[in-house]
């Protein structure tokens, strides 16, 4: 499991946009980095906890990338297309679930990113 301490260390020193790591309270960044790694296990096969450990960095990304969802991006994860408010649409296709760093990080993997 990622160490909490050593996220806090890497969101202080080398992200510079990591607001909705700092502003979060332990308990929740600490759900966040569990997320995150079961996810990337879950996507990343190659991957095995007692084998072949994820890198640390890969699994701080994404737990980053989870907290700065919003409500709308969580919505599409359900089946939502498309939302309307006052004439403002916004339509959700496309939406990754990996962040774009931990793809940097761990490669493209061969495939699509489906469940």
């Amino acid at each position: 499991m990622a160490d909490l301490n050593r996220a806090n260390t890497y969101f202080a020193n080398n992200v510079l946009h990591n607001e909705e790591w700092v502003t979060r309270d332990n308990s929740t960044r600490q759900r966040a980095l569990l997320s995150a790694e079961t996810q990337l296990y879950r996507v990343f096969r190659n991957y095995q906890p007692d084998i072949r450990p994820l890198p640390e960095e890969a699994v701080f990304e994404q737990a980053l990338w989870l907290l700065g969802m919003d409500e709308t991006v969580r919505k599409s994860e359900q089946g939502v297309k498309a939302v309307s408010v006052s004439g403002l649409s916004i339509t959700m296709e496309g939406i990754r679930r990996i962040s774009p760093e931990v793809i940097a990080i761990l490669g493209r993997r061969v495939g699509r990113y489906a469940d």
